[in-house]
């Protein structure tokens, strides 16, 4: 495979909002299968293109490379094909006599925001997704707020009929989040439990404890394991920084999801105590 065609691949599968991992020889010492620069892209789905020099070498990298794509971070990683005078290292049981060093480059597609609910608070945080580069698709039950105008950075408008068509539609992948912003208590269960059945790794609805607490009793009621939804399903959403406004909101709201992704700490970095 040429590098257009490689490279198209990661492009394909990125726009997808499937993540890759690129796990590139950026070493050689010796005698190896391959040199410096070979390099096999790996799949979410365990596929993967291009050659390492095949053998055991190989699967060790893919194993190596699944393996960096759930923990969601890069590796470098050292292979060594002898069986004596091994200091570090991973033996490969191959007796070519060098080593290499594997770096594997998680690439990940641009996270992607489902708004259900094209209202104020929808505008706000629409506002600052768009600022820090997230693709965003809006949806409502209402025409005339689903509009280029109101959503100019949005790059999918979709007017549903009941809160829950939208997932056939546009099939979210664990790189999507959900935000549900319609503010109905019934659209706002259907659009809960249609997001439930995606894979979306977080899922936010806006609304006062008390109306949480029923939507969270309701889903015991029907079989959800309230162990299973902690960490994807978070309600009411958003940080508590004391927001009011539907700016403010979204601000709280944006700042949980950076938490999430990111796994940052919620502290004050002042160094005046």
């Amino acid at each position: 495979m040429n590098n257009l065609d490689f490279f198209e691949t990661v492009i394909g599968e990125l726009k997808k909002g499937k993540s890759v991992v690129l796990a590139t020889i950026v070493r050689k010492t010796g005698s190896a299968p391959r040199d410096a620069g070979a390099r096999i892209l790996v799949k979410e789905d365990g596929s993967f293109i291009g050659t390492l020099g095949g053998g055991s070498f190989e699967m060790m990298v893919w194993k190596d490379a699944l393996e960096s794509l759930r923990e969601g971070r890069p590796t470098l990683k050292k292979y060594v094909f002898r069986r004596e005078g091994v200091r570090d290292g991973v033996e490969t049981g191959l007796i070519c006599g060098g080593e290499v060093e594997v770096f594997m480059d998680v690439l990940k597609p641009v996270p992607r925001i489902i708004l259900i609910g094209a209202g104020h608070l929808a505008q706000a945080i629409a506002k600052i997704a768009s600022t820090l580069g997230y693709r965003l698709t809006v949806i409502d039950l209402n025409p005339e707020f689903v509009t280029r105008e109101r959503f100019p950075s949005a790059e999918e408008l979709i007017v549903s009929k009941d809160l829950e068509d939208w997932v056939e539609k546009i099939q979210p992948t664990q790189n999507d989040v959900i935000l549900i912003v319609y503010g109905g208590v019934e659209e706002d269960y259907r659009a809960l439990k249609a997001s439930l059945k995606t894979q979306a790794r977080y899922i936010g609805l806006l609304g006062s404890r008390r109306k949480c607490a029923e939507f969270l009793k309701k889903l015991r009621d029907e079989g959800y394991n309230e162990e299973e939804l902690k960490g994807r399903l978070y309600m009411p959403m958003g940080l508590d920084i004391g927001a009011d406004t539907p700016e403010e909101i979204a601000v709280a709201v944006i700042a949980e999801l950076i938490k999430t992704q990111k796994g940052g700490e919620l502290k004050h970095l002042t160094i005046i105590q």
